[in-house]
């Protein structure tokens, strides 16, 4: 989707949509920098007030929380190296639907393990999906090569009166 056309609250209506079906108990927003992460969360606060949310870069998971929000970085340090006790603190079926933000530029090389771990629903969410060889996001989900799920392109979104020309 083109930037400004509503990722982020397309993200929150999925998350209600498979919360209320029964599908989505906890949830992981994924993003590469924390200034994303920290807007992700007041937007999605604002969407699912009803919903608890912690950010991992900040304060630690606790029982109440519906919605995770992490950088790769953080999150793959809980997954190598956070246990309690014998176990994993994040087990590969702890979350239900995971989201990664700017999936283009940030699920490869080593970050592409978290990808992989999980095996909850996965969402990615781009203005820019990518096919080149090392950093191939319709290959990543297993779709054909530059054919992404949905796509609201940016002149469709200046018809709708969305956005402007630039």
């Amino acid at each position: 989707m083109a930037t400004g056309t509503g990722k982020t609250r397309t993200a929150a209506a999925l998350i209600d949509l498979l919360s209320k079906a029964g599908r989505a108990k906890r949830i992981l927003f994924l993003a590469d920098r924390n200034a994303l992460i920290h807007q992700a969360k007041v937007n999605l606060n604002d969407y699912l007030p009803h919903m608890p949310a912690v950010d991992l870069t900040k304060e630690k998971e606790d029982e109440s929380s519906r919605i995770v929000f992490s950088t790769y970085q953080t999150l793959i340090n809980q997954i190598d190296g956070e246990f309690d006790g014998d176990n994993r603190y994040y087990g590969v079926g702890h979350f239900d639907l995971i989201i990664f933000d700017e999936i283009h530029r940030s699920v490869y090389n080593r970050y592409k393990y978290i990808f992989r771990y999980f095996d909850g629903f996965r969402i990615g969410l781009t203005a820019t999906p990518k096919s080149e060889t090392d950093r191939d996001t319709y290959a990543l989900f297993e779709m054909e090569p530059n054919n992404p799920t949905y796509a609201y392109e940016l002149e469709q979104a200046i018809k709708d009166g969305f956005l402007v020309p630039p």
